[in-house]
């Protein structure tokens, strides 16, 4: 007895009704994701300028900190993380019972950048850097007038800094910082 061929469409239409199935489940298309904030550095030169310009605010200030013997402590805050602001005030205290008196102010000699981000990351870096720190015009003296800083003393250190996107204001601070060397490889 011959046998005669099915037509395909069954199986066609039973594959089109299962597509069919499969897009009704995904439901109408997303909205569309609201605008984002723009990038926090457009160029790797826009972030090499930020990263200089952050860390010097916080250096500058935190020298003025210590150059009127630890007072209001606390401003160090708007240019840092928690982290590096308890810190810096640790060493503030740690000055002022010492009777520590600063004068002069460190200088940035070269900044690096190791890593910049249009966006920041998870832990709101924006920026990695290495700066070269000039710290020779830095005097610290104690109560007597005498001068506390070693002769051994280099004139330069190297620092790595993050630069972090605090976003609830807006603006970059420092989020991390760690000494690398106590030179500056020129």
């Amino acid at each position: 007895m011959p046998v005669t061929p099915r037509p395909r469409t069954h199986s066609a239409l039973a594959l089109a009704a299962g597509l069919l199935a499969l897009t009704a489940c995904s439901g109408p298309d997303p909205a569309p994701p609201p605008s984002s904030a723009p990038p926090v550095f457009a160029s790797e030169e826009e972030a090499l300028t930020a990263v200089t310009e952050t860390y010097q605010r916080f250096q500058q200030l935190s020298y003025q900190i210590l150059a009127e013997g630890g007072a209001d402590p606390e401003r160090i805050r708007s240019l840092t993380s928690d982290e590096v602001a308890e810190t810096e005030m640790d060493g503030y205290r740690r000055a002022a019972d010492q009777g520590y008196v600063f004068t002069g102010a460190p200088t940035i000699q070269s900044t690096a950048l190791d890593l910049w981000l249009p966006y920041p990351d998870p832990l709101q870096v924006v920026a990695r850097a290495e700066l070269c720190i000039d710290i020779s015009n830095v005097q610290v003296v104690d109560g007597a007038g005498t001068s506390v800083v070693s002769t051994e003393r280099q004139p330069q250190s190297l620092w790595s800094v993050d630069i972090s996107y605090r976003e609830n204001d807006q603006t970059l601070i420092v989020g991390a910082k760690e000494k690398v060397d106590d030179r500056c490889d020129d």
